[in-house]
């Protein structure tokens, strides 16, 4: 296990000094040619605002820029246009006279409104659900999305959600307040209920109690989130969360720990920081750049016999490189880390939520801190290329871009943790797995993964999920 531990961490570290070393390479390229650009005409955006797009092209009207900077340029601009998740394409140009450059930026617009119905499963990941086989753990009811509501990137979104976790829930974010658009503002609140929860994890497992009759938790999620982002790839966030939950006396019984002994009642306010630099080609599928995320959180858990504050930190690094032609190569590494106290059940989360191991999907690790990195090695098998069906007869869904690629990688994770080690071996211990998979990847935003990996105890299986194999957002 150690062997396994120092070989990631190596490859992970020569992956990155060679990373560094190809940017400062190509930085070192220079040119006595000078150009100004004059003019950046935007076409295509029937209903964005014209200073969307201009807000996220690393050059503007004036700047100077020698010649052969010109194609970088643009692609990060392409690039950081795709990001915003508005437009499907994005096609730069330009033309030179003399020493003055004129930019066409042609944009082509998603659709926007999303009023659909909700049918989803409610387990933690597409793998949990299919193997656990169980109807009752469905979502369903509609919900309202407005995309770059008003033309300006703004999002407005209102759920309903019945079945297995109900939710209502109302979000409004808009990331270009003030006259440089440099400020960020998002409100969200949202009020759950459900008649089955988790209430403790054995042997690596989630053991559930379930009431028909009556509810067994109910919680009101709020926050407020204010960010600043006067770079393109820097952003600095600051957000205020509140919680309030509330829980059946029969949880209390079975887990005097899932929030603390005699408690039912947990409130949960938080103040958290975070630092992004998001330098990725892409959002969605990334396959060349970096991103860097810290953050720093204060939490307190207050209840009628305890008031304890968790203070905890979150960093990840995830690195994209392109290694030959039609080769590539990913791999993140990511950590938490607990200064004080400990969590009760209900938030002492790790692995098998959110962030997994891939071929740990079945499973899941509690604990205070964790660590985990992740390696992909793809193959490009279909290079991205652009298709126009014919019998579809909206424009913004007819022509579609897709790619494949095949991929092998390898996961390697440890959970830390003093207070429910017990009953569940893979905490305090490394766990890794590997495999190989296919990764289907098309418009808005859609990532479809098929995947054959083997763990540490040998267990092995196909696992299909939807989303990327590494941290994305």
């Amino acid at each position: 296990m150690r062997h396994f531990f120092t070989t990631a961490i190596s490859t992970f570290l020569i992956v990155l000094l060679f990373f560094i070393q190809s940017k400062q390479s190509f930085s070192q390229t220079k040119s006595d040619s000078v150009f100004i650009i004059d003019k950046i005409i935007v076409t295509g955006n029937e209903k964005t605002k014209e200073f969307v797009v201009l807000r996220e092209l690393p050059i503007k009207t004036g700047d100077t820029i020698v010649l052969q900077k010109i194609h970088s340029l643009l692609i990060e601009a392409r690039n950081n246009l795709l990001k915003t998740s508005l437009f499907n394409f994005v096609t730069i140009s330009y033309n030179t006279i003399g020493n003055i450059i004129s930019l066409q930026v042609l944009v082509e617009e998603r659709w926007y409104l999303w009023p659909y119905p909700i049918l989803e499963h409610a387990d933690r990941n597409l793998s949990s659900w299919i193997e656990n086989r169980d109807v009752r753990k469905i979502n369903y009811g509609a919900c309202f999305i407005k995309h770059n509501f008003r033309g300006r990137r703004e999002i407005l979104k209102i759920k309903t959600r019945l079945g297995y976790r109900e939710q209502y829930s109302i979000l409004y974010q808009n990331p270009y307040l003030g006259s440089k658009q440099r400020n960020g503002l998002n409100i969200e609140a949202a009020f759950f209920r459900q008649h089955e929860i988790v209430y403790q994890t054995k042997n690596n497992k989630p053991d559930y109690y379930r009431s028909d009759q009556n509810y067994i938790l109910h919680s009101f999620n709020s926050n407020i989130s204010y960010t600043y982002r006067k770079h393109l790839l820097n952003s600095h966030s600051i957000t205020g969360f509140y919680s309030h939950h509330t829980m059946a006396d029969t949880i209390l019984k079975l887990n005097p720990l899932f929030f603390y002994p005699d408690d039912k009642n947990l409130t949960n306010p938080s103040i958290s920081y975070l630092f992004s630099r998001d330098a990725r080609d892409s959002k969605v599928y990334p396959l060349k750049g970096y991103l860097l995320h810290f953050s720093v959180s204060k939490q307190w858990l207050l209840t009628e016999q305890n008031k304890t504050s968790i203070n905890s930190s979150i960093g990840l690094i995830s690195l994209y490189s392109k290694l030959f032609d039609k080769v590539y190569f990913g791999a993140d590494m990511k950590g938490k880390y607990t200064f004080n106290g400990d969590y009760p059940y209900f938030i002492n989360k790790a692995l098998g939520y959110n962030d997994f191991l891939r071929g740990y999907e079945y499973y899941i690790i509690d604990g205070k801190h964790f660590f985990t990195s992740k390696m992909n090695l793809k193959y490009e098998i279909i290079t991205p290329r652009v298709k126009k069906i014919d019998f579809i007869p909206l424009a913004k869904f007819n022509k579609i871009h897709y790619a494949v690629y095949a991929s092998c990688y390898v996961d390697y994770g440890y959970v830390a943790d003093g207070r429910y080690s017990d009953t569940n071996n893979m905490v305090n211990a490394s766990q890794y797995s590997a495999g190989i998979g296919i990764d289907f990847v098309t418009y808005y935003d859609k990532i479809f993964r098929i995947e054959y990996s083997i763990n540490k105890f040998g267990n092995h299986g196909i696992y299909f999920h939807i989303g990327a194999p590494i941290f994305s957002n």
